[in-house]
């Protein structure tokens, strides 16, 4: 699926046993982040595995010449404290969490599974 906006996706509840958002949520508005969570969450199955990157550090901000492409790109990170809390509240045990280095930050990975 190419082109789709994440918040306007549709599954019906436990279609799924697996989801990997990887670079994806750091790029939605903190509140569309736990919105999608929540959703995620539903369309698992129950033990179902989800993978995500997060933010590590807060930060919001826009890189005007992304990748030096001369397009600009737009960020939104919660720190990993509260990234861990809305993961929890969005119904998912997290079953490890790692700092993954890039440049001079990083994000953080987590693997969870729905309760």
């Amino acid at each position: 699926m190419t082109g789709v906006d994440a918040m306007s996706l549709g599954f019906a509840s436990e279609s799924f046993d697996a989801a990997v958002s990887l670079y994806t949520l750091i790029h939605l508005p903190l509140d569309e982040q736990q919105r999608l969570l929540h959703n995620i969450a539903t369309w698992l199955r129950s033990a179902g595995w989800f993978l995500c990157t997060t933010g590590h550090s807060e930060w919001t901000g826009t890189d005007d010449n992304w990748l030096d492409g001369g397009t600009p790109m737009w960020w939104s990170h919660a720190d990993a404290a509260t990234n861990r809390t809305w993961i929890t509240q969005a119904g998912f045990t997290i079953e490890s969490e790692h700092f993954v280095p890039e440049g001079s930050g990083g994000h953080t990975l987590f693997w969870a599974r729905r309760r």
